[in-house]
């Protein structure tokens, strides 16, 4: 027999007009209950009073999802019970779909064969616990329907391949040809209509072998559902007369201007000037002015939006604009004419910005700097005016670093990695060293996030803003749990910013500072993006937002069309729900970008180490999980885990609290931030996936 809330919301879903609690319970408990059966025996129904205590919770918590509307004693449905949205599947088969803040629970047998993204109609079909169950009725868009794929084997007349990057297990087939791909081949294959014997059906677009490095840039494309290439857009077909923006312009040409960037950068948002005297400093950041070339709500627009972001994948990129605009027209190249939008700033010798002002200008960068290039220039001592004013920037740079620490800034010591490469093929995995140029960049940007932001709240210009919460008590304590293992005192009380800072500073230096800095990140609160000024917990402003990359971040755009709108005194270019929608879908691509950054790292990392199996590595061990433990290699930003099952000397138990794993008659311990020597064991590429054991 159904569960007796699906005969509820059955009941519900077919009234077309008012209805009450008293109809609800004549019709589906006032008749005789039916009886039900169980393992063979007759089982009791529920009573009444027992059945109207489920009514009466389901009935509730429909109203509070807001699919039914109760005035009075009377109740009124005001939902279909049909929602359309994009399906997640996890590991285990199961999916759920969005219904406003709550989930809808999505059972593997409900799901209708929908994989992960697809969209998909489904019907609320039942309420147990507060929980939402409901079924797929329709598959109205698959996400894709290519797939990366390693062959499994050959049965009878068919291959069968299980597919990558998807949750759980899922095989296909395609009938066997004469050319049979071998057990462990890789393909890239096209789902099609049909099941053979239970398998969804495929057709092979190409072969090749694992170790074929081409498709890993294409797969994590695929695994992620990132852009494809630009389409035409009709607004860029005279791309040189196109400028929307006839304000006033100031010239800054004849000022010293640079760019500094990495060496394989062609997207420069952001140009730098600097003037000394006798009160202070002015600085000028010189932000490419996007928004004069890119229409709001034109076709470009919109997919910008859609974008949310540039994806940086070793050395390609998936750009938010297309080449024409983001390498060239916006781009502030050396030697060339560019529009802007210029922050200037008076500072004093202590730090203090002293006043500013926001124009639109028009610049000519002298130079285009690397990063390493400018860090050789400041150590160099050589005379030149560009010499001159890298000293002149630096001196400052010193001065707003010092100034925001002492207010409350975190200061994590943690370096990216950069994949290195040698005819496109990655050789290396290194962490960047941060220089002198990098903190260069990094002060001037974020000075003028900071004003841009203030001016855009105390105006009350509605605008987007880079918000960081607080961290939370939990995360706090869990974070001192961690520091007592480490020998590590730390207070909870007070400035939890200060007390963060003076764990960084107490171990500076130090072996485990690495993995110190690494579990205080991961006790942060995510940045995200929003419509109200939060300030920003992290860099300890009350005032912050992204305003210095609009070439390859739509919200530093919006923030762009906000601040001329303030410039203008005009009416603000967006509405609050507008801004709230475009900071929730600029939130989430670029969790995307940093998810499929992380993957083309994996793989490559996997690549770099295929062939090192048995080889021993002196590594940190760097986090703990209920499967086992993850390691850091000493010479190279790799990580690996050491599955629980390959510690066969005990039986181990999993400590996540205190960041440990521990034998249980021998005591043999495992703890974060341990050195330990490991033996590569295992590489597989289409997992991602690297496993050691201790040597």
């Amino acid at each position: 027999m159904p569960a007796f809330s699906k005969k509820i919301i059955a009941a519900i879903k077919s009234k077309t007009g008012d209805f009450t609690r008293k109809e609800l319970i004549d019709e589906l408990i006032g008749r005789p209950a039916e009886k039900r059966k169980r393992k063979g025996k007759k089982a009791k129904p529920h009573s009444p009073e027992q059945d109207a205590s489920i009514l009466e919770e389901t009935v509730e918590g429909i109203v509070a999802a807001g699919l039914v509307k109760r005035k009075k004693n009377h109740y009124r449905r005001i939902h279909s019970f049909i929602l359309e949205g994009k399906i997640r599947i996890n590991t285990s088969g199961n999916g759920t779909l969005s219904i406003g803040d709550d989930e809808v629970v999505i059972r593997k047998e409900d799901t209708a064969s929908a994989r992960n993204n697809d969209l998909v109609s489904a019907e609320i079909i039942d309420l147990r616990k507060g929980i939402f169950y409901g079924a797929v009725q329709k598959i109205m868009q698959r996400d894709r329907d290519q797939y990366f794929a390693k062959v499994v084997h050959t049965a009878r007349d068919l291959v069968i391949y299980n597919l990558l990057d998807v949750p759980g297990s899922q095989e296909v087939c395609s009938p066997l040809t004469e050319t049979a791909p071998e057990p462990g081949d890789m393909a890239l294959v096209r789902l099609e209509q049909g099941f053979i014997r239970d398998r969804q059906r495929c057709s092979v677009i190409s072969l090749f072998s694992p170790d074929d490095d081409r498709y890993d840039l294409d797969r994590i494309v695929m695994k992620h559902s990132l852009p494809a290439p630009h389409r035409d857009y009709p607004e860029l077909s005279d791309v040189r007369n196109l400028v929307h923006d006839p304000g006033r312009r100031k010239d800054y040409t004849r000022l010293l201007t640079v760019t500094i960037d990495g060496e394989n950068a062609k997207d420069f948002d952001d140009a730098i000037s600097i003037e000394k005297d006798d009160a202070g400093y002015l600085l000028y950041v010189h932000i490419a002015d996007v928004s004069a070339h890119v229409r709001r709500d034109s076709d470009l627009d919109r997919e910008a939006l859609n974008r949310g972001t540039s994806y940086y994948l070793g050395n390609r990129v998936i750009p938010m604009l297309p080449e024409v605009l983001s390498n060239d027209l916006c781009s502030l190249r050396e030697g060339v004419d560019r529009l802007t939008l210029s922050v200037e700033m008076r500072i004093d010798r202590g730090g203090e910005i002293r006043g500013h002002s926001f124009h639109r200008g028009t610049i000519r960068v002298a130079k285009r700097l690397t990063y390493n290039r400018a860090d050789e220039l400041l150590a160099s001592g050589e005379k030149s005016r560009l010499h001159d004013m890298l000293a002149v920037m630096y001196e400052l740079t010193a001065l707003l670093h010092s100034k925001r620490i002492a207010e409350g800034s975190l200061e994590l010591n943690l370096t990216d990695e950069a994949l290195i490469y040698e005819n496109n093929v990655v050789t290396d995995i290194q962490y960047i060293e941060r220089l002198k140029s990098h903190q260069i960049i990094e002060e001037f940007m974020l000075c003028a996030n900071v004003i841009v932001s203030r001016a855009l709240r105390q105006a009350g210009v509605p605008s987007l803003y880079r918000n960081h919460e607080a961290v939370s008590a939990e995360s706090l304590l869990s974070l001192k749990n961690f520091l007592r293992q480490m020998n590590i005192p730390f207070r909870t009380t007070g400035s939890a910013g200060a007390n963060i800072q003076k764990v960084i500073r107490a171990i500076a230096g130090t072996e485990i500072e690495h993995v110190v800095n690494l579990i205080i990140l991961k006790s942060l609160m995510q940045a995200y993006y929003g419509a109200s000024p939060e300030g920003h917990f992290g860099l300890g402003f009350a005032d912050y937002t992204h305003f210095t990359s609009p070439i390859r971040r739509y919200p530093d755009l919006v923030v762009h069309r906000c601040l001329k709108s303030l410039m203008d005194k005009t009416a603000s270019p967006y509405s609050l729900d507008e801004l709230i929608f475009i900071g929730d879908k600029s939130s989430d691509m670029e969790r995307v970008a940093q998810s499929a950054e992380r993957d083309f790292v994996k793989i490559k990392s996997c690549r770099l180490m295929k062939d090192r199996v048995g080889e021993v590595f002196q590594a940190m061990v760097s986090g703990v999980s209920r499967y086992g433990f993850y390691v850091t290699l000493a010479d190279a930003p790799i990580d690996g885990m050491v599955p629980l099952w390959v510690l066969t000397d005990d039986f181990y138990l999993v400590k996540e609290d205190e960041y440990t794993v521990v034998g249980k008659r021998f005591g043999r311990r495992f703890r974060i931030g341990d050195k330990i020597t490991v033996r590569l064991t295992s590489v597989e590429i289409e997992r991602m996936i690297i496993d050691f054991d201790p040597a």
